[in-house]
């Protein structure tokens, strides 16, 4: 594995190299309220990516993001489910719902979808 001296040597020459270590974990949980089903949550799902959210919405307000990837509903794993179970679970539940959720670029990255870009 390559350190961060061994980067700032090769590119020394050519560009400025800052590495930046964030901390906090990547995954996001969301408590919705949701007192009846008349009530809708805000945000749309495809194939349990995050794609649209209302202003003021349920959703909004418990701070889903667009872009992030559902990976529980209720301490329940959605990574394998298909587009039609969580989107069932999503529309029937009612009270508490908690759902966790990570950004899309992650996820990909962590289930190998995507192969990452080495410096």
């Amino acid at each position: 594995m390559f350190t961060k001296q061994w980067y700032q040597r090769r590119v020394r020459a050519t560009t400025k190299l800052e590495f930046m270590v964030v901390p906090g974990s990547p995954v996001l949980v969301v408590e919705l309220i949701r007192p009846d089903l008349k009530y809708p949550l805000g945000f749309s799902v495809k194939d349990g990516h995050i794609t649209t959210l209302i202003r003021g919405s349920i959703g909004e307000r418990a701070g889903i993001r667009i872009g992030h990837r559902i990976i529980a509903i209720n301490e329940e794993s959605t990574v394998t489910s298909d587009h039609d179970t969580i989107a069932g679970i999503l529309l029937s539940e009612t009270g508490r719902l908690v759902l966790k959720t990570m950004p899309s670029p992650i996820f990909d990255l962590m289930l190998g979808y995507e192969t990452p870009l080495y410096l």
